[in-house]
């Protein structure tokens, strides 16, 4: 005691008192230099150090001294987490420089901790170091250590917030660290205050939900907004785990009983850590998992329910760790999915923690706290924070309010799942990017757009152009610094991406094939799409302010007063629509938009080369959740007939209705399919007529004979050429991508280009002079535009999503795998001799179906990676649902089974039969006659 008098005398500035309230008090008046208070290091002092270090004088010093073995260290950093305080440890009798920077140290108090060398000796733990945040404002790092080891205690106490700069004001619960000193310590923090983490494994965010719920209770419960942690297992640091009182987790399950992309290193490091001790550590889990999900009843099923939270329970018993109560489970096959389980475990969990009364409803900063209904409320017509957090460079993401309102502005927020461990790995963040959708209502453009959409994937995306289902284009991998970029390229070009995505109406789809009317019949029909398409749009000025408007045109908004214009949403109000609003048109006999997976659907009426109106139909939508039984596909209903002009008008009748008599508490059950389920088809129309003002005409008779591209040249009525290609998959890359941007050159001011919805292609307006040209480019290209470059009636007929590895939701792969697949299947059905017939295959990595695999002859619904749920027996037009066939099947199972399915067909079909028809005629599948029958239907 006497040589750190001596020490802190020799001090410039120094006052040494005789009590803690004494050094308080003189600390509180003091202008400059530091008042000194030194402790002998012991049970009775640290409550009143750390109690005193929390009111953050800056002239306040305190000296503890250690006369006994063994010394802990952790008092001393439990203060760095009170922020804005000076930290050392030391030999007393070398100090070095920790008491010149204690002394010279004001913007807050400083603690250390002298040694005295009898008690360290020997201790091949002990480390000298200094926390000095006046390091980190220049740049450095506040933690620096002269030792070439740093004790376990410490590396885990540093490795708990993955940085060594600590500058957390959290407060610290009551742990056992195992000594006398720092139970002393957490015996007078636990008055004033308590911790928690909360980590969380989650692929759809069900279990980030969870847990975000747990930390917002915690919060509101009288734990401190710092004291409550909730992240990734994967971004924690296992070898912190033996510093942390209490773990929070909530796992998902993904694969077969596999932990997901953002817990798997967690558990596997943690399972390499034999020497890691969680004595001290408490914890508690939450698994989440579906207990039919390999099957209703079966053994496999059994195992893999909620199996990383079994393993991770497990693990953690096996290491020390006490379980603070037991582990609770939540199953997709309950009536309100995880949620029942949830809401029993999180009771007992609440009641421990002793924040069973508080009110979560509240804030925080784990999000997402607020629905997507009060998110459109509140941001101002789709504006948020979207324009500052675009302009934010330290991040390649926005917040998570902003990922729900940028998809009603044509975009999402995507990150690359291949690279998810490796960034870990290296502690970056995720490698963020954003997929930009244009809107292109009956999927034409001209050649100069064409040529400027090819410039803008190369200069900003990732080189390539991905043409939809939604008969558009969308670019990929565009990182946030260029999405307002890209935007104005676009716009410059005479497109934008408004109400290409949210909960608006969509894109509007028209049938693509040249050959199904004359030129002129076709451009009428278009007329009216667009008529439809621009009626239905939302006039919010916010896309264009966020992503166009820049400097001096951003001032124009602002009105005298401060605010800007008051908008008025005439269709959408301030919540918009409940869920995406999907329209098509098609033109019989073709039905390549897949008109009944439409919320609302207008089938052309052609009589003598005359469009007499369109039927109109209702309710369709594909989507549905694994193992959800309150989800399905559907397909839409016809309920009438309109005159062409009425068309746009009996749309927004239908999408007011569905914006008035749509779930909003739901977002799986609040498509229009679910409104007409409900409701019913008639009820749906008398609403409709009753806002129309008058009936619809009962529908006329019509027939649809197929729904594929067309393939080849045909020539209009006026001259010209138009050609069906065939992209693979709809991906413009490589020498496809070379040879349509020639085409696109050498048809400027005159060409046209037409998407499909099977993700092709169709070049329009070709001059007889420049045909040739155009077929020289394509055969030099080997561009695939005909029966023979086409290879097959399984390769003319894929559709895949885009999946992994950019889609968050995707289970399994399908764009980058379905062409392997049908390679295989080639082979089969080339044996069987059924290469050239014309079968209907999709495949989507999930339930979402944007590939619309429901409808599809072959579909394939992605399961967990490699594997998939297959469905069978649509009908070739589109105007039934397939069948689950086989369950969590992978690739040779797939072979095996369409194997003899498909020589079957070979040898049995009649005469122009398709492959759907002969295996419902046949009984190998049953008949899917309502949407509302997809889960009783299966007979496997």
């Amino acid at each position: 005691m006497e040589k750190a008098a001596a020490l802190i005398k020799a001090l410039p500035s120094s006052k040494v008192c005789g009590s803690l309230d004494a050094a308080q008090a003189a600390a509180t008046a003091a202008e400059e230099g530091k008042c000194w208070y030194i402790v002998q290091l012991g049970k009775s002092s640290l409550s009143e150090v750390h109690s005193a270090l929390q009111q953050g004088c800056g002239h306040l010093g305190v000296v503890l001294v250690a006369s006994q073995s063994p010394v802990s260290q952790l008092e001393v950093l439990r203060a760095m987490e009170y922020g804005g305080v000076y930290v050392a440890s030391a030999e007393l009798e070398k100090p070095g420089e920790c008491l010149n920077e204690a002394a010279t140290f004001t913007s807050g108090p400083s603690l250390v901790l002298l040694a005295e060398a009898a008690a360290i000796k020997g201790d091949e733990r002990w480390t000298a170091f200094r926390y000095d945040p006046r390091r980190e404002d220049q740049g450095g790092c506040a933690f620096v250590t002269d030792s070439s080891r740093v004790r376990e205690e410490i590396q885990g106490f540093l490795s708990r917030e993955s940085l060594l700069t600590l500058v957390a004001k959290k407060s610290l619960p009551s742990p056992n660290v195992g000594d006398a000193e720092a139970g002393a310590l957490s015996e007078g923090l636990a008055a004033a205050s308590k911790t928690v983490t909360i980590l969380y494994s989650s692929d759809t965010g069900h279990a980030e939900e969870c847990a975000k719920a747990v930390a917002r209770q915690c919060r509101n419960g009288g734990y401190a907004g710092s004291a409550v942690r909730c992240a990734t297992m994967d971004s924690f640091d296992v070898g912190a785990l033996s510093s942390e009182p209490l773990v929070v987790f909530c796992v998902a399950t993904a694969g077969k009983g596999e932990f997901c992309g953002n817990g798997r290193n967690f558990y596997q490091k943690l399972s390499d850590r034999s020497d890691l001790a969680l004595n001290d550590l408490k914890y508690c889990i939450f698994g989440l998992g579906d207990s039919h999900y390999w099957g209703k009843g079966t053994e496999e099923s059994k195992f893999n329910f909620a199996k990383p939270a079994r393993d991770l329970d497990n693990l953690l018993e096996k290491m020390g760790a006490q379980r603070m109560m037991p582990t609770g489970f939540g199953d997709d096959q309950d009536v309100d999915q995880y949620h029942t389980g949830f809401a029993e475990w999180k009771g007992q969990l609440f009641s421990r923690l002793g924040v069973d009364k508080a009110d979560a409803a509240g804030g925080g900063d784990d999000g997402p706290v607020k629905t997507d209904e009060q998110i459109k409320v509140e941001t101002k017509q789709l504006r948020g924070s979207m324009k500052e957090s675009l302009d934010d460079i330290t991040t390649g993401q926005v917040p998570f309010q902003d990922t729900k309102l940028i998809k009603s502005h044509g975009s999402y927020q995507q990150d690359d799942r291949d690279l998810r461990e490796e960034r870990q790995k290296m502690g970056v963040e995720n490698a963020f990017s954003f997929m930009i959708r244009v809107r292109l209502p009956g999927g034409f453009c001209t050649a100069e757009q064409w040529i400027a959409m090819d410039d803008i994937c190369g200069k900003f995306a990732n080189g390539t152009l991905k043409i939809t289902t939604r008969q558009t284009w969308q670019v990929h991998g565009v990182l946030k610094r260029d999405v307002k970029n890209t935007m104005r390229a676009m716009n410059k070009a005479c497109m934008d991406t408004v109400a290409a995505c949210g909960d608006v109406c969509r894109n509007v789809l028209c049938t693509s094939r040249p050959d199904v009317v004359s030129k002129e019949l076709h451009k009428e029909i278009l007329h009216y799409t667009y008529d439809i398409h621009d009626h239905c749009l939302p006039r919010s000025g916010a896309y264009h302010e966020i992503f166009l408007m820049q400097g001096d045109e951003m001032a124009e908004k602002i009105q005298i007063m401060g605010s800007t214009p008051v908008e008025e949403e005439p269709l959408y109000g301030l919540t918009y629509l409940p869920r995406k609003f999907k329209v098509a048109v098609a033109i019989p006999p073709s039905n390549d938009v897949d008109l009944f997976a439409h919320c609302a659907g207008f089938i052309a009426i052609i009589e003598n080369g005359k469009l007499l109106g369109f039927n109109v139909a209702v309710g369709g939508g594909l989507g549905f959740t694994h193992n959800n039984q309150k989800t399905h596909p559907r397909l839409a209903d016809v309920i009438g007939f309109c005159k062409p002009g009425d068309a746009k008008y009996v749309c927004e009748c239908i999408l007011t209705v569905a914006r008035d008599f749509g779930d909003r508490t739901g977002r799986k059950h609040a498509r229009v399919k679910y409104t007409v389920e409900d409701y019913g088809p008639e009820w749906f129309k008398e609403q409709v007529e009753e806002r129309l003002g008058f009936e619809l005409e009962a529908a006329k008779p019509y027939t649809l004979e197929h729904r594929g591209d067309m393939h080849g040249w045909v020539q209009a009525s006026d001259g010209t050429w138009s050609c069906g290609l065939l992209i693979p998959i709809g991906r413009v890359k490589e020498s496809s991508r070379v040879c349509i941007r020639k085409i696109a050159e050498l048809l400027k001011g005159e060409g046209g280009f037409r998407m499909t919805c099977n993700q092709s292609l169709v070049l329009e307006n070709i001059s007889e002079a420049k045909k040739g040209q155009v077929q020289q480019l394509l055969n030099e290209y080997k561009v695939m535009h005909n029966k023979e470059t086409t290879v097959s009636g399984l390769r003319r007929n894929m559709v895949a999503c885009v999946a992994l590895p950019t889609c968050p939701l995707a289970f399994a792969e399908a764009e980058r795998y379905l062409p392997t697949l049908v390679e295989r299947l080639e082979a089969v059905a080339d044996k069987c001799g059924i290469g050239q017939e014309d079968i209907v295959i999709r495949m989507t990595g999930c339930p979402n179906s944007c590939g619309r695999p429901s409808m599809a002859e072959i579909g394939f619904i992605g399961k967990a990676p490699g594997t998939y749920n297959m469905y069978l027996g649509a009908d070739f037009v589109g105007k039934r649902l397939n069948t689950l066939y086989a369950e969590s099947v992978n690739e040779d199972e797939i072979i095996k089974i369409l194997t003899p399915l498909f020589s079957a067909y070979a040898q049995d079909k009649f005469k122009d039969e398709r492959f759907g028809d002969y295996l419902v005629r046949t009984k190998i599948v049953k008949k899917m006659e309502n949407g509302r029958d997809w889960w009783t239907t299966p007979d496997l």
